[in-house]
């Protein structure tokens, strides 16, 4: 297995590690409401804080990137 495929690997079970564990966190966070026919549902999410967890993932990416740049 050459370089490349082990660095994507790494990577995209890092990315889903660390996808759960957000989802986790915000279960943990977020009252779960019932809807009418007693089905679980979660509130909608504010745009505001939509585009600023956003904006903080493109941010950490960008110093990702950054990373190799020396």
């Amino acid at each position: 297995m050459n370089l490349r495929t082990r660095v994507m690997i790494i990577g995209g079970v890092v990315g889903a590690l660390l996808g759960v564990s957000a989802a986790y966190l915000y279960l943990r966070s977020t009252p779960v409401e019932l809807d009418e026919d007693g089905r679980e549902q979660l509130p909608a999410v504010q745009t505001g804080k939509a585009l600023t967890a956003g904006l903080g993932v493109l941010t950490v990416l960008k110093q990702i990137t950054g990373l190799g740049q020396s």
